[in-house]
This record gives structure tokens, C-alpha cells and sequence, in this order.
């Protein structure tokens, strides 16, 4: 009998077990409405203040060049959202900024739960957007830390920079989103619609450059007449991981025509590129379907070089040379030709942008050099973007203009 017993203590152990759980439900569910979601984020220079003796003290790494800085954190109100809000939920936003300060971004996030009921929750995170006064005096890996290593955020989130402050941003009208990150995050997704915005870089992926030393681009955002804008990008240093200074709509369009980033998908186009023939004043626009992009390294003599190889495939999408007839191939051989002109001169002002004007690697020469020439890279790789300020850069563009629209001869 004592047997038995003791054979059958385990079963119902297991037994109790499981109906405690079954009984229990989900014992760590949290209600929607007790989390604070936080969609995005900013983080910008602070006001200095003079800071008490007091103060002084609870620094624990204190520095004579510390630098406090401005969260804002996006917080979902559910019930906006929700639909379940008393009286007239349209004088009210469906979102709420909350703005702290401090020395690190961690005690921003730990002060912020002394003024908000539902402190914010990160899993959701989509977007962080750094002011750009912030981006070039703190180092981004230092400003990314405590994004990187808490575990609710995902190392997927969007980074942008923002010329003036990142909060600003936050607080801009919106015209297709509820919420203003949503909106940015949707122009964001526009990449395969234009080349001129720069392509979009993760938290992860910027860890993953700063970590290799290797200097990148950030899409930059604007405030015009109080909307949202993509314009640009943001350089920063592989080195400082600081930002070293912008670049237009048309260097990034240089840049993604390099990396071969502007590439279409099905029923989407890749940008337009906007041209005249030699000899006429009547410009057309030339609608990119296709980019195909190559960088080569070419070792001789022991001397290093560079060639781009750009393949573009498009089509003529609006033409203003009247008199001309587009079902010509003399014509659109001078169309191909303009296209070929006008990309090697965006590409070339991008390449003395970055290569010559701020002397940094944006674009993955340097990667395409360690992957087919690893022994050369090893002898140039630790001050590479100095190395790769010097070296000559040819370009080999091909333009093939697939079709013509509805419209050839024009009556």
C-alpha cells in the first residue's frame, strides 16, 4: 500500500499542478489599458542648469563634460483609440508626449515614472528620432545603450535624425496616421518609391557599424510648415559615431544609385531622374523601374581603385520635347544618353560630399574591398575612411529605356 502511495504522489502532484495553471489563466497578463505603449521616442540636448551640491552627489560616473539630455517618450492613449473616451474624443490627441530630463536615458525612463500613471512600456517601440544638436556632441552608441540592451526593446526599431529637435517631430500635423510616428514610419516605407530618401537603418544595424568602426548614413526628417518631411541624411562618423554634417535629396539619390538600394518592386517604382537632351531646353522625367549597382576594387601595382557599375532600366515617364517622336531610337538613344549624364553627375557630387568633404565611407567600398581583396583591406582597414578619401573612384553607367508610356509621337 505504501507503494502505491508513493508511486502515486508524482501523478498527482502533476495533476494540482496542472489545474493550477489551468485555473490561474494567464498569470502575468497585463491589461492594454495599464501599459503605457510607447510607439517612438526622441532624445535631444537638455537645457544645462546649474545642478545643487546634492545633485553633484547622486552622479555615480560624474564628467567635467557631462551632458544632460531631453527624452520624449509617445505614449499611446487607448482611449482615443479605443473608442471608449467621455464626451468628444476629437479635442483630444489619440497619443501623449511626456518629456523628461537627465544624464542618462535610463534615468530619464526611471524618472519619468514619477509623472505618468503607466510608465512607458517598450516592446512596441517603432521609432527613435535624435535631435541633431544631441547627435553631433554625444557619441550614438552611448546614446543608444540603454535602447540596445533592455530587453523589451527590438534592435528592429527606426532610427532618424532631426534637424533641430527630435520632440518637434513628435508634435508634427499628420495626414494619413493618428499618430505622428506612424506617419514618419509610413514615409519611411517610400523608399521604393523615391530615391532620394535614404535608406532606413535599424538601432541594431547602427550598433553593428559603430561596433566595426564603420561610418554610415541616418534618413534625416524636417519640419515644413509644421508637417513632416524626409530630406536628406544625417553622416556619421565611424570613428566619434558622431554626426558629421547632412547630405541633400540628391547626394542621397547619388547614394542609393551606388548601393544599388533603389531598386522596385512589383508595381512600385524606384524614383524618378529628371533630365534634359543636349541641345534642347524641354526637360523629361525618366521613371527608374530597375537599379543594379556594383562596386568593384581594382588592385594594380599595388595601387587601389575603385569602379561603380550602375545598370538603370526605366521608362520615359513625361516628356516636354513636343516635336519629338519617342517610337525613335535615335530618340531615346538621346534620352538613354542625358539619363547616363545626369546620374554621373548626382553621383559624383555625392561621392565629393562624403568622400572628399567629410572624408568618411558611407557607401561599402571598404566592405567590398575585405570581400575580394581580404589582404589588402587588413593593411588599409585601420584608418580607412582617411585611406578611402584618397582613392580614385570611376563610374560605368548603362541607361536602357524599357518603354515610353502611352505615348510616342506626339500630334
Amino acid at each position: 500500500m505504501s507503494m502505491m502511495k508513493a508511486r502515486s504522489l508524482p501523478i498527482l502532484v502533476t495533476l494540482l499542478l496542472c489545474s493550477a495553471i489551468v485555473s490561474s489563466g494567464c498569470w502575468d497578463r497585463r491589461e492594454i489599458e495599464d501599459l503605457g505603449i510607447a510607439i517612438g521616442m526622441s532624445v535631444d540636448q537638455a537645457i544645462q542648469k546649474k545642478r545643487t551640491s546634492e545633485e553633484e552627489k547622486q552622479i555615480v560616473h560624474k564628467h567635467k563634460t557631462i551632458m544632460p539630455i531631453s527624452v520624449t517618450y509617445q505614449i499611446v492613449n487607448p482611449k482615443i483609440i479605443g473608442g471608449t473616451s467621455r464626451g468628444n474624443p476629437s479635442n483630444q490627441k489619440p497619443y501623449i508626449n511626456i518629456t523628461s530630463s537627465g544624464d542618462t536615458a535610463f534615468q530619464v525612463a526611471r524618472e519619468t515614472a514619477t509623472r505618468i500613471g503607466r510608465p512607458p512600456f517598450f516592446m512596441h517601440l517603432k521609432i527613435i528620432i535624435l535631435g541633431d544638436q544631441v547627435s553631433r556632441k554625444i557619441n550614438l552608441a552611448q546614446l543608444l545603450n540603454m535602447n540596445l540592451r533592455d530587453t523589451e526593446m527590438r534592435r528592429t526599431v527606426h532610427l532618424t535624425i532631426a534637424e533641430g529637435n527630435g520632440r518637434e517631430i513628435l508634435e508634427a500635423k499628420t495626414k494619413n496616421e493618428d499618430l505622428p510616428s506612424f506617419e514618419l514610419l509610413s514615409l519611411i516605407d517610400n523608399l521604393s518609391k523615391s530615391i532620394h530618401i535614404a535608406q532606413p537603418i535599424s538601432i541594431g544595424t547602427v550598433s553593428e557599424q559603430l561596433s566595426a568602426d564603420s561610418s554610415f548614413c541616418v534618413p534625416r526628417v524636417v519640419l515644413h510648415q509644421k508637417e513632416m518631411k524626409l530630406a536628406g541624411a544625417a553622416v556619421i562618423s565611424g570613428k566619434t559615431g558622431k554626426m558629421l554634417g547632412w547630405i541633400g535629396e540628391e547626394e542621397t539619390a547619388g547614394l542609393n544609385l551606388v548601393q544599388g538600394t533603389g531598386k522596385s518592386e512589383e508595381g512600385h517604382k524606384g524614383g524618378i531622374i529628371e533630365a534634359v537632351i543636349k541641345g534642347s531646353r524641354d526637360p523629361f522625367s525618366y521613371e527608374i523601374g530597375k537599379i543594379r549597382s556594383k562596386i568593384i576594387p581594382i588592385v594594380k601595382n599595388g595601387q587601389l581603385s575603385f569602379r561603380v557599375d550602375i545598370k538603370v532600366e526605366g521608362r520615359l515617364g513625361e516628356d516636354w520635347a513636343l516635336n519629338e517622336n519617342a517610337f525613335e531610337k535615335d530618340y531615346l538613344d538621346r534620352v538613354n544618353a542625358a539619363v547616363k549624364t545626369r546620374i554621373e553627375q548626382i553621383v559624383n557630387n555625392t561621392l565629393k560630399k562624403t568622400q572628399k568633404d567629410f572624408r568618411v565611407d558611407v557607401a561599402g567600398f571598404g566592405k567590398q574591398l575585405h570581400i575580394h581583396y581580404p589582404k589588402e583591406w587588413k593593411k588599409r582597414k585601420e584608418n580607412w575612411d582617411e585611406v578611402f578619401s584618397r582613392i580614385p573612384v570611376s563610374l560605368d553607367v548603362t541607361v536602357k529605356t524599357e518603354e515610353f508610356a502611352l505615348k510616342g509621337k506626339k500630334k
